[in-house]
């Protein structure tokens, strides 16, 4: 009887109850099983750019299934859900969307109030993946994709591969939405100018005024929260359209390049750590530019038009200033292509470790067992040191830039003013102070160019790596129908070569005459001549194949090492290129290879590989693959979770599930790669006579064998020998030839006529791998030859060694865990980031004496760019110090600063103080630099020594994609992410206490108001606070998996290939993406929801301060009017975005916890 998880019971269950179970009860995500993750996805609603295009996503909308696609679309209007946005207030619909964005209205939409429930519901709990959404059908990956894929095709069809551009197909993919993000950045920057341009300049002017017009006071004040508040609003939208712009960038991109690696023939040069960084780090460049690109468009706009206010409120001498800015551009641009040489270097570098960790990670029993620990570990050291070196360069440019975005508007300032003084001019506080606004909000466009410039330069190093891999050639099938009906394959006249590299499953170990590839790992290996290009150069392989196998045949395939065997059955599956001659097959293909393909997944999922459960055909397959015995012992039987690769079986386990996975499947072919090399006689004999001459008997086998006893009973044998088939024929009339075959056999028998009397009973050393599983004993022999010395390599253990070399017994106390999961969903901590974490980093980077110090770097810093505003209020004040001037015939006391006696000197401190501020950013650079790096190299080396001491259990039940996923992204964020983001922090955080200083001198009642908005601030960070640690964390946690499974189906993608299973990889692969993607949209909306909120209490700030400038008319000089309202204009953004980025400096502090506890 079908159960409750079978697709069809779920689709019934849906017509009737017109939703899913899961989305009646809650409408979160969860960790998806490897069935569910394939399966689920096609009984969910599926979307293209036209809408709703599938049954079930007609049932969901509540019409009739007999309802044409066709016809439907016809009557859906493209843009028709983003329509429904534009109402500003949209009621709470019946049957709501998986996705409550979907719901929102205007007013939701651009204030993220639809996130308010959860972040609520994060402030009073702990989130779990089912709290958080479902990604809306328009998000999801695969609709994405099939639209990103077609525009791709078609960028290609018309420029050709070389000429055809990613960039360019990006835009054709965004651009709608990019054009909407842009008319919200432009109501943005226009509002960011109006109030430095018109409203300030005019309270300054009601200021200096003697006369008192309430009116116009009020009315100015009523000005400054609109303008700042509309400044706000369209900010935050253009976030969220950006946000959701990337994220359906990143989904395609990702599924393109998931998808092209399924279809490749071989990786050649790329290996696994090379893609999965790719996928990983490349991926959230992708992310990261197309989210901050369209920032990058309003700065032209806002320039022209605080280029035209300034001149006309200065004068030529404002031209100095402009400079300033416009000079800005090139250099960013110069530190843009700077980064990106930079950054190319450091990823080629990257790739090296990385690939270096998985190569370790995969033969880490091998490592521990021969004790070369320090001798990879210095491999490891070496790759690091020479990474450190480009980091070092590049955290020194991108310091740079960041400390010259804040220091732009201060040099431009000091020239001007300093310039229009000294020229004989007059300055008056009005002017002086409205030009500081106007030269902020310039500054407020080019604010963010340090980051689009950060990630448009590395981004483009990123889509440069990922049209080589989209270069590739795919694998194209050659295969024909055969000549002769009576034979499933048919190979004639056929040479075969191998590409420049291969892959572990691609090649038996040693059939290149190079060193054997060990499983898991991607061995690079020349396979071409040197400078080879074309077909004609390659190394060929297999030479003048002739061969015919007739349906329901056994035909035994032998050879030396070297020969050619697997390259035959290589060459079957379409994994070599065909040169010459013709390859025909029919019927559906089954493939065991000779390293056996274990996924990470219960035993039943291994075996069944995503076809339907058949309770007979099961129970046969696991009897005629002599795996009855081990699931009696296994703790939840064969619903015991196998560690990623079989890591905790013997070799002879993890062949016989290979095995039964082929016989299950029930296809027509059977290519056998040596699947009895690593069991023993007697379960080799069980083998080989119930299930290849008795479950198999009416199938095609192709079997290929270092176990000669057994050709006698092949109705064909085939003998390779360099490549080539050097006799074939039945058993018998090849040893009457007495050829090679007649030598190879007589030998073979003579060697091993004793040995299956004195072997040792490999059946009890798979049952003693059982004990490997959490809740058993671990108990083995130590080995007695070489040859048993291969498959103790398998043997996972924690183990006690005597000083006479015997592996003792060791007991675990731990109680037996009956639910079979040998690996364990990755722990998420919850609450804030600890002040161990703290500590932990700041004692990598040298101590706690040597971090307040750098800190000390940025306080001076930020007060020697603050300075120059005090001082230009000073001498403002000071006007003309008292000095008397004649106006014709009387002398009277003047009011203007170039009156002034020491003129001269006030001009030469303001003007020296540029030099006072580059002096003090230089220092702040390269200390805060040197202290980074070593931490990031310190926590590196402790991880990596951590991780090599520890016990083979824990590379049991441990995923290598969750290692790798320390090594590759964490660290990432370590070395670039989180010195970025604290930098910043830190430079925004002084510069804004500094800011609030100078109001506070300039206007004291300031202060009054200062304590309920600290109250109201402090009430909005730590509610929002738990929602943005609990969201990173989710992120981080639902990254591996997607890591993981790439990693696997990379080392698996012969064995896909050939059981046809791309579809079901690609399936699961998508739905591990959404729920990554989604958890990440969410995350960013959440830091804008609380920017929003923090963006409120600077805007309350600003009005305030305007409102005391207007109430103390007459009281407060104009100087310290224009300091006070030029500091608070100044943070207006800068508070929310200091306050945002300190929750992203704590979220990136999730990767050193991260970090940690694989060192604790």
């Amino acid at each position: 009887m079908a159960g409750k998880n079978d697709p069809e019971v779920k689709y019934r269950q849906m017509t009737r109850n017109k939703r899913p179970p899961d989305e009646r009860n809650q409408r979160g995500m969860r960790t998806l099983s490897y069935h569910e993750a394939v399966d689920f996805r096609s009984l969910d609603m599926r979307y293209d750019e036209n809408g709703l295009i599938d049954p079930v996503g007609r049932i969901e909308a509540g019409m009739p299934l007999d309802v044409g696609c066709t016809d439907y679309r016809k009557k859906e209007w493209k843009y028709k859900d983003s329509a429904k946005t534009l109402i500003p207030i949209r009621p709470k619909p019946k049957q709501p969307s998986v996705n409550p964005l979907d719901d929102a209205g205007l007013l939701s939409f651009m204030t993220y109030s639809w996130l308010t429930p959860l972040v609520k519901m994060a402030s009073k709990s702990k989130l779990t993946l089912e709290n958080v959404w479902q990604h809306s059908p328009l998000d999801r990956a695969d609709n994405n994709y099939k639209r990103f894929e077609r525009l791709w095709k078609e960028e290609v069809e018309r420029v050709g591969m070389k000429k055809a551009s990613l960039p360019r197909t990006i835009w054709r993919f965004t651009r709608t939405r990019m054009l909407m993000s842009y008319l919200t950045i432009m109501i943005c920057m226009i509002g960011a100018f109006l109030g430095p341009a018109f409203v300030i300049r005019n309270l300054l002017i009601y200021a200096e005024s003697r006369e008192v017009d309430w009116p116009l006071g009020v009315g100015l004040v009523i000005a400054m929260f609109v303008t700042e508040m509309s400044r706000s609003v369209f900010f935050a939208t253009t976030w969220s359209l950006s946000y959701r712009s990337a994220t359906r960038v990143l989904g395609a991109v990702l599924t393109l390049i998931f998808t092209k690696i399924t279809r490749l023939r071989s990786l050649k040069d790329k290996t696994v750590g090379e893609l999965v960084n790719l996928c990983a780090n490349d991926g959230q460049r992708l992310f990261e530019a197309t989210a901050f690109f369209i920032l990058m468009c309003g700065a032209p706009l806002v320039f022209v038009l605080g280029f035209c206010y300034v001149f006309y409120l200065i004068g030529p001498a404002s031209l100095i200033g402009c400079s300033m800015f416009i000079l800005f551009y090139p250099f960013q641009a110069g530190i843009s292509r700077l980064t990106s040489r930079l950054r190319r270097q450091c990823i080629k570098i990257t790739d090296r470790r990385v690939r270096t960790m998985n190569e370790i990670l995969t033969c880490v029993k091998l490592i521990k067992m021969y004790a070369w620990e320090m001798a990879f570990g210095k491999a490891v050291g070496a790759v690091r040191s020479d990474e450190r070196k480009v980091l070092e360069k590049a955290a020194y440019v991108q310091s740079f830039s960041i400390s010259t975005s804040p220091l732009v508007p201060v040099m431009a300032s000091i020239l001007t003013i300093v310039l229009h003084v000294m020229t004989g001019n007059d300055l008056t506080a009005s002017q002086a102070f409205s030009l500081l606004p106007a030269f902020n909000c310039m500054n407020f466009c080019i604010r963010p160019l340090p980051h689009c410039v950060k990630a448009l330069s590395e981004s483009s190093v990123a889509l440069e790596r990922l049209k080589s891999l989209l270069e590739m050639e795919e694998m194209k099938p050659f295969t024909t129908r055969p000549s002769d009906p009576t034979n499933t394959i048919e190979i004639t006249k056929a040479t075969f070569a191998w590409d420049t590299t291969r892959t572990e499953d691609e090649e038996e170990a040693g059939d290149s005459g190079t060193a054997p590839v060990v499983h898991g790992k991607t061995e690079k290996v020349p396979l071409t001549k040197e400078g080879a290009e074309s077909e004609e150069d390659l190394v060929k392989t297999l030479i003048n194949i002739e061969l015919e196998l007739p349906k329901g045949t056994l035909t035994g395939v032998c050879g030396s090492v070297g020969s050619g065997k697997s390259s035959l059955i290589s060459g079957i599956l379409g994994q070599m290129r065909l040169l010459e001659g013709t390859v025909g097959l029919t019927g559906s293909i089954a493939y065991v290879a000779q390293q056996a393909w274990i996924m990470n997944a219960s035993v039943r999922d291994n075996i069944m590989f995503g076809e339907d459960f058949d309770e007979q055909r099961y129970e046969d397959t696991v009897r005629t693959c002599s795996l009855t015995h081990d699931f009696n012992v296994l703790p939840a039987g064969d619903l015991t979770e196998i560690g990623e690769r079989g890591l905790n079986l013997s070799g002879g386990q993890k062949q016989r599930i290979s095995l039964a996975r082929a016989v299950y499947s029930n296809r027509d072919i059977y290519l056998l790669d040596d699947p009895l090399s690593a069991v023993d006689a007697h379960v080799g004999q069980h083998i080989f006579h119930h299930c290849i001459m008795g479950a198999l008997k009416d199938k095609t086998v192709l079997f290929v064998t270092h176990q000669l006893q057994y050709l006698h009973l092949c109705e064909q044998v085939v003998l390779m020998k360099d490549g080539v088939i050097a006799e074939k024929g039945e058993h018998s009339q090849l040893m009457a030839a007495g050829e090679d075959y007649a030598r190879m056999i007589q030998g073979y028998m003579t060697s091993h006529c004793d040995e299956e009397t004195g072997e040792e009973s490999d059946g009890e050393e798979e049952m003693e791998q059982v004990n490997n599983i959490k809740g058993g004993k671990l108990m083995r022999q130590s080995s007695k030859d070489a040859q048993r010395l291969k498959r103790l390599s398998a043997v996972v253990s924690t183990t006690s060694i005597a000083d006479n070399g015997e592996v003792l017994v060791v007991e675990e106390e731990e109680e037996e865990d009956l639910s079979g999961n040998l690996v364990a969903n990755e722990e998420v901590e919850s609450g804030s980031i600890g002040w161990a974490t703290f500590s932990d980093y700041f004692r990598a980077g040298g101590g706690y004496l040597l971090s307040a110090l750098v800190l000390l770097t940025f306080v001076l810093s930020v007060g020697s760019m603050v300075f120059g505003n005090f001082w230009l209020s000073l001498w403002l004040r000071q006007g003309s110090g008292n000095t008397t001037i004649t106006v014709g015939n009387k002398t009277v006391i003047s009011n203007s600063i170039r009156h002034h006696p020491d003129l001269h000197f006030y001009s030469l401190v303001y003007g020296m103080s540029i030099i006072l501020v580059m002096v003090m950013i230089t220092i702040k650079g390269l200390s805060f630099m040197k202290f980074t790096l070593r931490a990031s190299s310190n926590l590196h080396d402790k991880v990596f020594r951590s991780v090599f001491r520890s016990p083979m259990s824990f590379f049991d039940t441990t995923p290598t994609g969750r290692i790798l996923n320390r090594f590759s992204k964490d660290l990432d964020e370590v070395d670039v992410r989180l010195p970025f983001q604290a930098e910043m922090f830190l430079q925004n955080s002084c510069l804004l206490l500094f800011s609030i200083a100078m109001v506070a001198y300039a206007l004291p009642y300031f202060l009054i108001a200062i304590v309920p908005l600290a109250v109201v601030f402090l009430y909005i960070r730590n509610f929002s606070g738990s929602a943005l640690r609990e969201l990173k964390r989710l992120e981080n946690v639902s990254r591996s998996p997607w890591f993981c499974h790439l990693t696997a189906t990379i080392q698996g993608l012969a064995t896909i290939h050939a059981y046809n299973k791309t579809e079901e990889t690609v399936n699961r692969f998508l739905a591990l993406l959404d729920q990554n993607t989604m958890i990440q949209f969410v995350f960013h909306c959440a830091m804008r929801w609380l920017a929003v909120r923090l963006d409120l209490i600077t805007v309350t700030m600003s009005t305030i301060t305007a409102l005391l400038v207007v109430v103390m008319h007459g009281s407060v000089p104009p100087a310290m009017a224009g300091l006070a309202l030029s500091s608070v204009i100044q943070m207006t953004g800068l508070f929310q975005f200091t306050v945002r980025l300190s929750s992203e400096t704590e979220a990136r502090f999730t990767s050193v916890q991260r970090i940690n506890s694989y060192i604790k």
